[in-house]
C-alpha cells in the first residue's frame, strides 16, 4: 500500500511539473520573440501625429527584413507623400525608427517584404507551416486596433480550427467583392482560420509556435474579410493567418 501510495505520489508530482512546464513556455517565449516585432507606418515631420501606424511585421532572414502584409504599405503617391517606416524595439525598450524600402508586394497572398535600413535587428525564426494541423494550439503577436492600446506588442493564444481555402465562391455572384473574383481568378490557396479575436493593427503579426517561437504564419485581417467571407452581411469575429509557406517562397526570390 505504501509502495502504491508513493507511485501515485509521484505520477500527480511529474504531472504538475509537466503542466508548470507548459505554462512557462509562452511568457519565456513571448520575452524571446518581442525584439523580432516590429511597428509598419509612415513618417511625415508636418503630418499630426507624425508617425501613423499602419500595421504589424516582423524581422526575418539577415536582420534587416521585415515581413507584413501588402495591405499595411502605403499606396504610392507623390514625391511630398510620407515616408515608409519601421520602429524597432531596442533593449532599452524605446523605439528607434528606420526607413524602409519595399523588395515584394504580393496581393496574391497579401503578403509583402521590406528591407530596413540601420543595424540588422532580431531575426524571428521561420517554421515549417506544412505541419501545423486543426486543433494546434498557437498564439500571435502585434498591435491590436491601430496603437490605441499603445505601441506594446500584445499576445493572444489562438486554436487552429480549420485549415481551409482562402477563397469560396459567393452563393449569389453578385455579392461577390472585387477582392473575392480576383481571389478565385488567380487561384486559392489555404488559409489558417483561427478561433481568436484580432483586429486590424494585428495585420502582418507573426502566428508563432507558442514553445519555439517559431513563425508558422502571418495574420491578415483584410484578404480572407474580403474572399472567404465575402457572402456575410456581418463579417465575423473569426481571425486568419496566411501559412508561412508563402512568407518561405517570397524569401527565396531575393536570396
Amino acid at each position: 500500500m505504501i509502495r502504491r501510495t508513493f507511485h501515485v505520489a509521484g505520477l500527480v508530482c511529474l504531472f504538475l511539473m509537466a503542466t508548470s512546464a507548459a505554462q512557462a513556455g509562452l511568457p519565456d517565449t513571448i520575452v524571446k520573440l518581442k525584439p523580432s516585432v516590429v511597428l509598419i507606418g509612415t513618417f511625415k515631420a508636418t503630418d499630426s501625429p507624425r508617425f501613423q501606424l499602419r500595421g504589424t511585421g516582423f524581422i526575418v532572414g539577415n536582420g534587416q527584413l521585415v515581413v507584413t502584409n501588402a495591405h499595411v504599405l502605403p499606396a504610392p503617391a507623390g514625391v511630398d507623400a510620407p515616408a515608409l517606416v519601421v520602429q524597432v524595439r531596442q533593449a532599452s525598450g524605446e523605439w528607434q525608427m528606420r526607413p524602409a524600402a519595399s523588395l515584394e508586394a504580393n496581393p496574391a497572398h497579401d503578403l509583402a517584404l521590406l528591407r530596413m535600413e540601420g543595424p540588422p535587428g532580431t531575426a524571428a525564426r521561420l517554421g515549417d507551416s506544412s505541419t501545423v494541423r486543426e486543433g494546434a494550439d498557437l498564439a500571435f503577436m502585434g498591435f491590436p486596433i491601430g496603437g490605441v492600446l499603445g505601441f506594446s506588442p500584445v499576445t493572444h493564444r489562438a486554436t487552429v480550427s480549420s485549415i481551409t481555402p482562402a477563397a469560396l465562391p459567393s452563393p449569389s455572384a453578385g455579392r461577390l467583392s472585387e477582392m473575392a473574383i480576383r481571389g478565385l481568378r488567380n487561384g486559392t490557396f489555404n488559409i489558417f482560420q483561427l478561433d481568436a479575436t484580432a483586429y486590424p493593427g494585428n495585420s502582418g503579426g507573426p502566428l508563432f509556435d507558442p514553445e519555439t517561437g517559431d513563425v508558422l504564419g502571418v495574420l491578415n485581417m483584410v484578404l480572407i474579410k474580403g474572399t472567404r467571407e465575402s457572402a456575410l452581411s456581418q463579417p465575423s469575429g473569426i481571425s486568419y493567418a496566411i501559412p508561412g509557406v508563402h512568407v518561405r517562397e517570397m524569401l527565396d526570390r531575393h536570396r
